[in-house]
């Protein structure tokens, strides 16, 4: 029986998939591609502003490509000029001057490059009417195409990752975007040579500077990787939408909105893919009609069909500027429904790691996708693969059948989700869990062998078999109660099955939706572990404790509810760790492994590094990626992570009631995910359930919890607190407890709730709650207890994030 019905794609892959040509581009990016400088003009004390930034053309040339469709779009200047910019928001900046050690940009610069679909040109051209050449306008242009489109193989730094992935600009392309579409008020990009910084860049665009991680429109960055100041230094909506309060994670720049993908996959005996992909989508915006995708550019389109007409497409070479777009034929009117086909081919998507394991890169974009992670979307996957492998896809198994010496499967979302992906290689497949409470089917996947790097050390002969699949049932009895413990906290799960699949990578897992990849490590027994990781492995011990739980809460943090935009990762990854450690509290005898937990989060947070800085300074948790600098390397995990999960933590303990426990932060937890299911949530989203379901407690006196997010989201400060307390007996036989709290690092309007606690030699008693304000101490503390404790004690369960 032949897999796919009608798909006709059957390219033999023995060429190298860089051979394939620049198909179906279109004529007017090709005329913009490597056109050369024409008209070039005498400039002095020439000034252009573009939201806070401005730009001084001291003296010098500047020099243009020739014009397209009536409009400039490309310019270089090489003489003395000035850029300069006042970052609008405090937040911001602090984290300059945490970078630069400078609350401003004043760079001067001797040559930039300018691209630009707005009114620049005519701006320029009416101040420059004198004509002069400069003879190295030409070669600066050459140099700047050059590094503007070089994708490397191996980025040196995260910034230069950011900037160089699958997504990134061609700026021919973006170009064309507006130029086809004259309602767009036009973008503008600056690129400096300047003489501290020789790659500063300065970008407004009204579709975002970087749509993939923000729909924020105004941008410096530092491109310098290994230097001190590298740094994404500004990312923020414009200096008008903030004076109107109106910048929001959830501005919606989107040109489609993706509603169904049926991706029908070959892969062949050589690992190569052959491909298609029908997307059905409609559009969000009028006249548009160039559309970016996300596909790895080693996977090389072959054909696109725009509602059944050929369509061109661009698509550069792999180690280039190498993202897709696609043009349709005719502008899209809003809300109009579009069907878009692509034939393609590649690799690189599945790397062999020896023993029948393989990695599976390029997670994202091993389709041609549209909004990853921001659309929810329904999938129909078809895969055809060679017998010996196994195969797991999201969504549900409804069809398996044979064709030759392939095996074809065929899996479908029954809900919409984020994206798509699958887990391969020569696996054993687990006996199915067919939980009878959350009645959801887990399902394993798991290498009868160790992959390559292992393999020598399964060869010593002391450790054993490192066979992943001896240990497949425990990680899927891992996800079973996890999924029971996270049901019953954050709501019934909108997915019928989860299916628990290994990796080879050691160190780190990741969660598609229906599907969960566990390291190899998570396979090991702790004795495995301590042989290839000596003194580090009790570290390692807790990464194994908790990352099955982690990846699988992400089934209801990033997949059933999902993120805004970079501010708002944390809603999933901080939310995933709170979830880690309510797995370790339910499932542990006794609360030590929680406590430990929860304390090697505050270490991780309020440590020094080398630099002496510790991760929390780095800024606040809503800055996200932009955390890590060069003197804050991990800030990112440690904040979004760490203190994202505290965060909850946190509104956990003051919601706690000593009726009713944690019913009132339930009946949050699962509002908030009942409220935005399949949808992004914002910091602003979530603030918005917590303040519904407010408790007295939670309010200091403007019935609103905008002080609790301002002080943990939006702030950087972390108390330290002192407690003192005396026991004495009471007249009436009782015990009088005198008590003092202070606050202290925390500035006048920090408010936070203190538990107390008292320990009669059993489980421990939560008194109440010590609200403190500002750095004070609070001496007049009294309380008749019943009987004299055995201690008195604060955040004995690190119910507050604080210093020691």
């Amino acid at each position: 029986m032949n897999c796919f019905a009608g798909f006709k794609l059957r390219v033999p892959l023995l060429f190298h998939i860089s051979s394939v040509a620049l198909l179906a581009a279109d004529p007017t990016y090709k005329a913009m591609r490597d056109a050369a400088l024409t008209d070039s003009f005498l400039v002095e004390n020439l000034v252009l502003h573009r939201d806070n930034g401005v730009i001084t053309f001291k003296t010098g040339t500047i020099a243009f490509t020739p014009p397209v469709m009536g409009r400039d779009t490309i310019a270089v200047f090489v003489g003395e000029g000035e850029f300069t910019f006042d970052p609008v928001l405090p937040v911001e900046k602090a984290h300059l001057k945490l970078i630069t050690d400078q609350e401003t940009v004043r760079e001067s610069f001797d040559h930039a490059l300018f691209v630009f679909s707005d009114g620049a040109g005519k701006e320029i051209r009416a101040d420059a009417r004198t004509p002069r050449q400069d003879p190295h306008a030409a070669d600066i242009l050459k140099d700047y195409r050059k590094l503007l489109r070089r994708s490397p193989q191996q980025p040196r730094s995260l910034v230069e990752a950011l900037l160089t992935d699958e997504s990134m600009d061609n700026l021919e392309a973006d170009l064309l975007m507006d130029l086809y579409n004259p309602k767009q008020t036009g973008f503008f990009s600056a690129y400096f040579h300047g003489k501290k910084h020789s790659d500063l860049r300065f970008h407004v665009r009204p579709r975002g500077v970087m749509p993939v991680f923000s729909p924020e429109e105004v941008a410096v960055f530092n491109l310098d990787p290994g230097g001190e100041q590298e740094g994404l230094w500004y990312l923020a909506h414009t200096k008008d939408e903030i004076a109107r309060r109106a910048a929001s994670s959830s501005e919606d720049h989107r040109i489609l909105s993706a509603e169904s993908y049926r991706i029908e996959t070959t892969i062949e005996k050589n690992d190569h893919l052959a491909a298609s992909t029908v997307l059905k989508a409609s559009a969000v915006s009028n006249g548009d009609r160039v559309i970016k995708f996300g596909l790895m550019t080693y996977i090389r389109v072959l054909r696109v069909t725009f509602d059944g007409k050929e369509a061109s497409f661009i698509q550069e070479p792999p180690r280039e500027d190498g993202s897709l777009y696609v043009v349709a034929p005719e502008p899209m009117a809003k809300g109009s429904p579009h069907e878009i086909r692509f034939e393609y081919l590649g690799d690189k998507v599945l790397m062999k790691e020896g023993g029948g394991n393989y990695s599976v890169g390029a997670r994202e974009s091993w389709y041609p996708a549209v909004n990853s992670f921001h659309d929810h979307a329904i999938y129909s996957l078809l895969f055809r693969i060679p017998k010996q492998y196994t195969l797991s896809g999201v969504g549900k198994l409804v069809k398996k059948w044979n064709d030759k010496d392939f095996d074809c499967t065929e899996w479908n979302t029954e809900v919409p989700v984020p994206v798509a992906g699958f887990n391969y290689g020569a696996f054993k497949e687990a006996k199915p869990i067919n939980d009878e409470v959350t009645h959801i089917e887990v399902d394993g996947f798991a290498a009868d062998e160790a992959p390559d790097y292992l393999k020598g050390a399964e060869s010593g002969g002391t450790m054993g078999s490192l066979t992943p699949a001896r240990l497949l049932q425990s990680g899927m009895q891992e996800a079973q109660n996890s999924l029971r413990i996270f049901n019953l906290w954050f709501g019934k799960s909108e997915f019928a099955r989860l299916a628990v699949t290994q990796q080879p990578a050691f160190n780190f897992g990741q969660s598609w939706p229906t599907l969960v990849y566990l390291p190899i490590s998570a396979f090991l027994d702790s004795t495995q572990r301590w042989q290839l990781l000596g003194q580090n492995a009790s570290r390692f011990a807790d990464f194994v404790d908790e990352v099955v739980p982690h990846e699988v809460s992400h089934q209801w943090w990033g997949h059933m509810v999902g993120w805004s935009s970079y501010h708002d990762q944390w809603l999933s990854e901080g939310f995933a760790e709170f979830s880690a450690g309510l797995y370790l509290q339910a499932t542990e005898k006794t609360p030590d492994k929680y406590l430990k937990y929860w304390d090697h989060a505050r270490q991780t947070l309020t440590d020094k590094n080398s630099y002496g800085r510790r991760a929390n300074d780095a800024g606040p948790l809503w800055l996200g990626l932009r955390l890590n600098t060069f003197h804050t390397e991990g800030a990112y995990n440690a904040v979004v992570y760490r203190k994202g999960g505290y965060v909850l933590h946190m509104l956990r303990s003051l919601m706690w009631d000593p009726k009713d426990g944690d019913k009132y932060f339930r009946e949050m937890m699962q509002d908030f995910v009942a409220t935005y299911m399949n949808r992004n949530a914002s910091t602003e989203d979530f603030a918005g359930i917590v303040q519904k379901h407010m408790r007295p407690a939670m309010d200091i006196g403007d019935h609103s919890i905008n002080w609790f997010f301002r002080q943990w989201v939006y702030g950087t400060a972390i108390p330290r607190y002192k407690f003192e307390y005396t026991l004495a007996p009471d007249a009436d036989g009782k015990t009088l407890l005198k008590a003092s709290l202070t606050q202290s690092e925390v500035p006048p309007d920090f408010v936070m709730q203190v538990p107390l606690y008292v320990d009669f030699d059993g489980p421990l008693v939560r008194l109440g709650q010590i609200r403190m304000t500002g750095s004070s101490t609070n001496d007049k503390l009294e309380v008749k207890l019943p009987k004299k404790p055995k201690r008195v004690l604060i955040n004995a369960y690190h119910d507050v994030l604080e210093l020691q």
